[in-house]
């Protein structure tokens, strides 16, 4: 991975754990997700004229994208309330990049050389330690909503890699596929939460807004770099934004910060400067 794409992911990861920290101080998760998703859903429907309509190949690649990324949004939308964000992000996303990497390795017959393989794996280990530290084991339920979440994002990084480059387009496939993506969720956030939802998300405008512009460029700028390297690597340097929850966790959510999480940092930041590096 050359230093531009390293440099542009790992500041993405700072904006994605910044949206995942709002949504996961909304009082609830489901609305604070369709309001980030009208803002992408929106943002994505202005720019929708100036991109190019997908080939017929396409399409079946966008429809098990939308529904691998709802799927995700609602387990996430358990997830944040089931467990502290200090201990439930990195505990789904710690599963993520390996998962992701063995589903590249399969379907797009990308194989990582050794010592990439040995920073994924570092970067999971050390994702995996931040969650358990001594706020205690997490429940079953954490669990398995973890492990359902972290699986959904593997499958949708591998999907939504094949169709950046199967498109050859990357801005047209990701203007869609925001805008496919993003109108279902608040369908499906609308039919669960009734008309309650549209004065609740004026009422919460500002951090509706606030969360849509960061998950939006968050997202793009993941996209773009699924075309420019290998998916398990670009998965798992995403997944850099678990340092910047747990920090965001303990100064601003008042979240312990133990010596396992900083074990755990220890291990991710190795990972991460092994990819950099190798």
């Amino acid at each position: 991975m050359n230093s531009p794409v390293f440099i542009i992911v790992i500041a993405a990861a700072l904006l994605h754990s910044s949206w995942h920290a709002m949504i996961k101080q909304s009082p609830d998760r489901m609305v604070g997700l369709a309001g980030m998703n009208v803002v992408s859903a929106g943002l994505s429907l202005f720019a929708l004229p100036f991109v190019s309509l997908p080939h017929g190949r396409v399409w079946p690649v966008l429809a098990g994208s939308v529904l691998l990324h709802n799927f995700y949004k609602i387990g996430l939308a358990r997830l944040y309330a089931a467990g502290d964000l200090g201990q439930s992000f990195p505990l789904a996303r710690g599963m993520s990049p390996l998962a992701a990497t063995l589903l590249a390795m399969i379907f797009l017959g990308e194989v990582p050389s050794p010592a990439h393989l040995a920073g994924i794996v570092t970067i999971c280990l050390g994702l995996l330690l931040l969650a358990l530290d001594r706020t205690g084991r997490p429940r079953i339920l954490v669990i398995v909503l973890a492990a359902l979440v972290g699986l959904s994002v593997a499958a949708y990084s591998v999907v939504d890699g094949y169709g950046v480059r199967l498109k050859g387009d990357w801005v047209s496939f990701t203007i869609w596929l925001m805008v496919l993506d993003g109108g279902a969720y608040v369908l499906l956030s609308w039919r669960l939460v009734g008309n309650d939802l549209w004065p609740t998300l004026y009422r919460q405008r500002g951090r509706v807004l606030l969360s849509g512009a960061l998950g939006v460029i968050s997202f793009c700028v993941f996209l773009w770099a699924l075309g420019q390297a290998p998916v398990g690597m670009v998965t798992a340097l995403r997944e850099v934004s678990v340092l910047f929850a747990s920090l965001i966790g303990v100064i601003f959510l008042r979240e312990r910060f133990s010596p396992s999480r900083l074990a755990g940092a220890a291990l991710v930041s190795i990972g991460v400067g092994s990819l950099a590096l190798l």
